[in-house]
Order: C-alpha cells, then sequence, then structure tokens
C-alpha cells in the first residue's frame, strides 16, 4: 500500500509538470517569447525521466499484485504515459512555434482568439485533472467528463474558418499550416487529459 502511495504521489507531481509545461508554451505563444523555451525544454526532459520511472516502478508492483490490484496498476501506467505525451505534444507545439517566431509569421486576431479558445478548454480540463491526482480524488473527474466538450467538431469548424482567411488572402499560407497543426496538437492534449479521466475512474 505504502509502496502505491509513493507511484500515486509522483504521479500527480507529474501532472502538475505536464500543466506548467502547457501554461508555458502558451505563455511563449502569446509573448513570441523564445527566452521561455529552455525552461519549457527542461520540464519535458522532466516527464520523460519520471516516465521511465514510473513505468519501472508500476511494472514491478504488477509482478506480485492481486487481479484487482493489477487492474489498478494498469490504469496507472496509462496515465503515466498519456501525461508523457502531453509533453510530447507540448513540445511539437514549440518546434512549430520557433518557426513562427524567427520567420515574424503572424495569425489573425480571429486565429489567435479561436487557438486561444481551445488552449483555455484544455488548460481547464488539465487542471481539475491534477487537483483529482494531487487530492487523490479520482470520483471529482466525472465533472472533467461532464463538461466534455466535442473538441473534433470544434477543430473542425477552425479549420473551415481558417481556410476562408486563407482564400480571403488573410492568412499567408505557411502561417495557415502552422496554425493548423497547433489546433490537431492542442486537439491531442485534450483527448490525452480525458483519457486520463477516464483511467481514474477505473481506480476511484
Amino acid at each position: 500500500m505504502a509502496e502505491i502511495n509513493n507511484i500515486k504521489a509522483r504521479i500527480a507531481e507529474m501532472s502538475g509538470i505536464a500543466l506548467d509545461m502547457w501554461r508555458l508554451t502558451y505563455q511563449a505563444f502569446m509573448e513570441h517569447n523564445l527566452d521561455l523555451f529552455p525552461k519549457i525544454f527542461a520540464k519535458e526532459d522532466k516527464l520523460n525521466d519520471m516516465e521511465k520511472e514510473l513505468t519501472g516502478g508500476l511494472i514491478e508492483l504488477g509482478r506480485t499484485a492481486s487481479e484487482q490490484e493489477a487492474f489498478k496498476v494498469s490504469a496507472y501506467a496509462d496515465i503515466v504515459g498519456d501525461l508523457e505525451l502531453i509533453g510530447d505534444y507540448c513540445k511539437d507545439i514549440l518546434e512549430r512555434l520557433q518557426i513562427k517566431i524567427e520567420e515574424k509569421l503572424l495569425f489573425s486576431e480571429d486565429a489567435v482568439r479561436e487557438y486561444s479558445e481551445l488552449y483555455h478548454k484544455t488548460e481547464d480540463a488539465l487542471g481539475e485533472i491534477v487537483h483529482a491526482l494531487e487530492k487523490d480524488r479520482p470520483d471529482t473527474v466525472k465533472e472533467v467528463l461532464k463538461k466534455e466538450e466535442h473538441i473534433d467538431n470544434l477543430v473542425d469548424a477552425y479549420r473551415n474558418h481558417h481556410n476562408q482567411r486563407l482564400i480571403k488572402g488573410v492568412c499567408a499560407p505557411f502561417a495557415c499550416n502552422m496554425f493548423l497543426n497547433m489546433l490537431d496538437f492542442t486537439a491531442a492534449v485534450y483527448y490525452h487529459t480525458k483519457k486520463i479521466a477516464r483511467s481514474l475512474l477505473k481506480v476511484k
């Protein structure tokens, strides 16, 4: 019991790092701030290290676990993997953002507003996941799932809006492709956040 509690505490810590990374990535986008990149990449390295550590610990724990305990171990392993992937998607966004900043590419006001809306929906969901993990209250993620957004539909709508802006000459093709990539990566972070919520309901 003590060992699984230690792992749960480390997973909660990992989720907080993922949320910090997500927020800093958005800050870098809004501020066109390359100086934040080293700090963000250091957090991504930390997520990778914790993923290896926690996955190894969960594998060891699973070898001697009962059937019921093994089910929980598997769910926590899924959560760890999803948190690491969130870090990967942040890194993907940063790679696009670095080009955007260095090439002095600009998004339209509508594009920034749409991306910001998608970011905040994802941040809110991820923040509730972090709270549930830190307080060891998996049942609270029911609220996350109740507020589940049809992100794919939202992304499709924003894609259509952006294509119209491209046709009208409001956005350059290169900037347009970058914006669409960032939408897709943000939707992926949202997807993994919801996946974590469902995993937590398995262990409540």
